[in-house]
């Protein structure tokens, strides 16, 4: 589908690029694609921009990780939106550097803010807005780019949250930039990420699945882009009128 995800796992990514990166004062554009995001890059073009315009793409889904196996190129670990989000709260509380939190409702940003205070004391939070906003608000992210943070998570939702960092990075010295959607919803303690045996099983799905059933039309966006690579599957896909990209535009990737 014409994504590249970077192959490596998630310590050599922290450690080797994402790591140095804030030491060094640079910026990187950052995004945690799982199987929804994919075929969204391929209904959207607009949005594929968006996507391929990011310095990393992560694997943030088995089924990437499965599909690209299918594909016999395997991606060595699934590196997830959220874990990488508590990595970097602890490295900026170990290293004293500045996050700023962009998204959610007004509640859980709140909820974030005071458990990041609790329980990574020494990182500093140069700010936090909720994802309430004209997203063509250049004032507000005049006004972010100003507080200088090191970490920006923006936690608005697929889709408007790469927009986002994509139209804004620029107004910034600095900085990593990483989109995370219902992240917030977990550090918040608003969700609960489904426990290890489940994750180990590749079943996180599942349990979000039965913890929230509203989810079942996202993840039949799952099941057709798994299909779709499979060799004999996906030529009678193809032949229904599904396929690994489409021209059509929603015109909703940038903002």
């Amino acid at each position: 589908m014409d994504i590249n995800f970077i192959n490596i796992s998630r310590y050599s990514f922290l450690k080797n690029i994402v790591y140095p990166s804030i030491e060094q004062n640079k910026k990187c554009f950052i995004v945690t694609a799982n199987p929804e995001v994919v075929i969204a890059t391929r209904d959207d073009p607009d949005f594929k921009t968006v996507v391929k315009s990011a310095d990393y793409v992560l694997a943030d889904g088995i089924g990437v990780v499965n599909a690209s196996k299918l594909i016999n190129n395997p991606i060595v670990e699934r590196v997830t939106g959220v874990d990488m989000m508590f990595d970097l709260l602890q490295y900026a509380s170990d290293h004293k550097k500045s996050v700023f939190f962009l998204g959610a409702s007004e509640d859980v940003n709140v909820k974030v803010t005071k458990r990041v205070e609790r329980d990574y004391p020494d990182l500093v939070i140069a700010g936090r807005k909720n994802g309430y906003f004209n997203r063509f608000d250049d004032e507000l992210a005049d006004k972010i780019a100003g507080t200088q943070p090191d970490i920006v998570f923006v936690a608005l939702g697929a889709k408007r949250q790469e927009g986002w960092i994509y139209h804004y990075m620029d107004k910034f010295e600095k900085g990593i930039f990483i989109g995370v959607g219902g992240s917030f919803d977990v550090l918040s303690g608003q969700i609960k990420r489904a426990p290890s045996i489940w994750i180990k099983f590749q079943l996180e799905w599942l349990y979000r699945l039965l913890k929230e059933p509203h989810r079942v039309k996202r993840d039949l966006k799952v099941l057709e882009f798994m299909l779709l690579h499979v060799p004999v599957i996906k030529r009678v896909m193809k032949w229904l009128g599904f396929s690994k990209s489409k021209p059509r535009s929603t015109r909703d990737g940038i903002r």
